[in-house]
């Protein structure tokens, strides 16, 4: 019964730490949208506190003993009830988020988004945080036969965030509301802390001696002093490195495949899914055969998701996140399991624990903090060089054999492999040009005999190396080294620029034709560059032959008046301006302005009498403005692939509607790869008023049109009446939409899953 009642502890409290999590993030999403900086930055937090906690449970017993750190513990447990009582007292909600205290204007609002995340979970956090080294070294203090090597119950620990994690957007997510998921929370520390009193108990209740743990380990601080010899430093830094590395690469997985494969939050908790899980094998008696067959495995994996960077492949969708992913989980592997093969007796655990710890802090901090600074100009190519770092890895009952001297045709080989990639870059992308997109397959082909043709040679030759991880690493360097010249699909690049809110481009396309803003791979608009300055046409979603250049010719200019737009971009839809009108563009994204200022021509063209852009999170400022504002107001607020959650919820379009003016049209970008918008909103639209008329256009480019810089998009058209849309109700370019039975989104309730397309393919 011993260890069931520890395992469950530590699996509970593991659970409600990571229901949390997710959680908090969905608190911030109407504050702060959807951008991975968010994610990464509340990731960061959470490892600075379990630090925290470690540091607490390392030094705590040392200083203490076992006995008396358990008193310690008690107040630290009062301490989180009255943190509790304080917060639903002040705020009526067990997680309070005060607003107040992020800015509107800040490129890095990091400080202030940490300091909210102290306010609403940082006590019970840490609480939390300290289960696994606190719980398993009283469990060492015990009499039970395993106590000896408690490591068993780390395990049960991430079992425990395994199910917290996965548990949120599965199960919690679609059935309750945000107020009651911080209920279940509250009520899941609560549980936690009743079953540490009854571990505390069997400790206080169950000992030998004044002197001595039931299992033979000091329970005074002194004795456990002069026992215990100290820890080398290399095996120290090495744990260091060890847990670093997964962290890093992590987070850099993670932000590479929310940004530019499929932008929805829902992904971003599969990669920690299968970091937590890498944790759960290893410490389950990992065998040694699987952890040498996994360290052959990883390097062929890592240089698919090489490839797959340099392709900058999103198709098939599924396999190249599966890549992704099963490298990730590889190098997890290997890493956590060099971690569990040299964990240290139990008189080391809670140091042990405490330098996993400062090593997955650490990852985070450079991925999440310094490399947006650091990297500012370069993009995210923290993700590349962890890559690189991963191919250092080897299991240590590999090396013999793998590793040989550093011999000077070793750098020969791989000098000529860059050079060999460089010429096919130059060359290939010299003799082929690339089609107009007019046929996807065939567009499709062309990008993946292309690649092939590029990289193909150089890659195989690259993987002749794998068995020695200083080449192989090399050998991929030199791979993305060449790459740099590779103009891809995109064009060159000419501007880039980092911040919290993710990577944007300007780009020149292949064909020099193109000044392009891409944000992640995805195009968000481009501007012709033999258009006179003071007359750029609209282009991609927003050009003249499609939905935006239809609703602004049937919609006569007096009508509209005053335009609002939610999302800047490139400033395209101010090519629509006419004299008489006010335009006010809502961005988040302080680069985004800048760019569209100094690269595009579309707003220094704008020829309405007033073009205000407004710096922050929409509904936010929004909410500012006097009802009744505009005759037209246009949602075009995307995040890479993806429309921010609390753009499209019942709320959110509650607020558009009242800040329409009498008449007024709301227009809805839904152009999406992954979500079936439509049938979502036209539901949201009947249930704020079964009267409402509604639009929809799939507009499709043809290839003349795609030549010129069209591509396809949906529009949806709201408003209050069908005589509001004038003659674009009637016209068979606008379709109504058949009401289909489905979720509402609301600001306390999004199941992502249930408006996910289901791919006929």
């Amino acid at each position: 019964m011993l260890p069931a009642l520890y395992a469950a502890t530590l699996f509970v409290g593991a659970a409600t730490l990571f229901l949390v999590q997710p959680l908090i993030g969905k608190l911030l999403l109407p504050l702060l949208g959807g951008p991975p900086g968010v994610w990464n930055t509340c990731m960061v937090f959470f490892q600075f506190l379990l630090l925290a906690g470690y540091l607490y449970a390392h030094h705590s017993i040392r200083a203490f003993g076992v006995r008396r750190q358990i008193a310690l513990h008690a107040v630290l447990l009062l301490f989180v009830l009255a943190f509790f009582l304080g917060a639903v007292f002040l705020s009526g909600t067990p997680v309070p988020v005060w607003a107040a205290i992020l800015p509107e204007d800040q490129d890095y609002p990091i400080l202030p988004l940490v300091v909210l995340l102290a306010m609403a979970v940082g006590a019970p956090f840490f609480l939390l945080s300290t289960s696994s080294p606190v719980l398993q070294r009283w469990y060492a203090a015990t009499d039970h036969h395993t106590a000896r090597d408690p490591y068993f119950l780390y395990a049960a620990s991430n079992a425990g965030s395994l199910v917290g994690l996965l548990g949120y957007p599965l199960i919690l997510e679609p059935a309750l509301t945000l107020q009651q998921q911080q209920w279940v929370f509250l009520g899941g520390t609560v549980l936690y802390m009743l079953l540490v009193v009854g571990c505390a108990g069997v400790v206080l209740g169950r000992r030998r001696g004044a002197g001595e743990g039931l299992a033979g380990l000091p329970l005074d601080p002194k004795a456990a002093g002069a026992a215990t010899p100290p820890l080398p430093r290399p095996r120290l830094l090495r744990w260091v490195f060890l847990a670093a590395l997964p962290s890093c690469l992590l987070l850099g997985v993670t932000t590479h495949v929310s940004t530019d494969l499929a932008p929805v939050p829902l992904l971003w908790a599969v990669p920690l899914a299968l970091y937590l899980l890498s944790f759960i094998v290893v410490f389950s008696r990992w065998p040694l055969t699987l952890h040498r067959l996994i360290g052959r495995i990883t390097p062929a994996l890592l240089l698919f998701v090489v490839l797959t960077l340099l392709l900058q492949a999103s198709e098939p969708f599924w396999l190249v996140v599966l890549l992704h992913l099963g490298a990730l989980f590889g190098v997890c592997l290997i890493c956590h399991g060099e971690l569990a093969w040299d964990r240290p007796p139990a008189e080391h655990l809670t140091a042990y624990y405490l330098w996993m710890s400062l090593g997955g802090m650490l990852g985070g901090v450079v991925v999440a903090l310094i490399a947006p600074l650091v990297f500012h100009k370069l993009g995210m190519v923290e993700y590349p060089l962890a890559l690189l770092a991963a191919a250092l890895v080897r299991p240590r009952c590999m090396e013999s054999g793998t590793s040989r001297p550093w011999e000077g045709t070793d750098l020969l080989y791989v000098l000529m492999l860059l050079a060999m990639a460089v010429a096919l870059v130059l060359g290939v992308s010299n003799w082929w040009e690339p089609p107009h997109e007019a046929d996807p397959t065939w567009y499709t082909t062309y990008r993946w005999v292309r690649g092939g043709l590029i990289f193909g040679i150089p890659a195989a030759a690259a993987f002749a190396l794998a068995r020695r991880p200083v080449r192989y690493a090399l050998a991929l360097g030199a791979l993305f080294l060449a790459g740099t010249f590779d103009r891809g699909e995109l064009g060159r690049t000419l501007h880039m620029e980092r911040n919290f809110f993710g990577v944007v481009r300007v780009t020149l396309s292949p064909d020099g034709h193109f000044r392009r803003l891409v944000h992640g791979n995805t195009i968000h608009g481009q501007q012709r560059t033999d258009d006179p300055p003071e007359r750029p046409r609209p282009m991609t979603y927003y050009h003249a032959k499609g939905p935006m250049g239809h609703l602004f010719q049937h919609l006569p200019a007096q009508r509209l008046r005053r335009v609002g737009v939610i999302g800047l971009g490139t400033g395209a839809l101010a090519a629509y301006a006419q004299p008489g009108q006010e335009w006010t563009f809502f961005e988040i994204d302080p680069a985004v302005v800048r760019i569209a200022q100094e690269y595009f021509g579309f707003l220094a063209a704008c020829r309405a009498d007033r073009c205000d852009i407004v710096l922050g999170d929409a509904r936010r400022q929004l909410q500012r403005r006097q009802d009744d504002t505009f005759d037209l107001l246009i949602l075009d607020g995307f995040c890479s692939d993806a429309i921010p959650i609390h753009l499209l919820t019942r709320e959110a379009f509650e607020l558009y509607f009242q800040k329409l003016a009498p008449g007024g049209v709301l227009a809805v970008h839904i152009s999406n790869n992954h979500l079936d918008l439509p049938p979502l909103v036209m539901r949201i639209a009947m249930d704020i008023d079964s009267q409402l008329a509604v639009r929809y256009c799939y507009d499709i480019a043809s290839d003349e049109q795609r030549a010129d810089g069209k591509t396809d998009s949906q529009w949806m058209l709201l408003a209050e009446r069908e005589t509001d849309l004038g003659v674009l109700a009637r016209s068979p370019y606008w379709q109504k939409v058949p009401w289909t039975p489905g979720p509402i989104w609301r600001d306390n309730f999004a199941n992502v899953l249930r408006v996910w397309k289901k791919r006929e393919d």
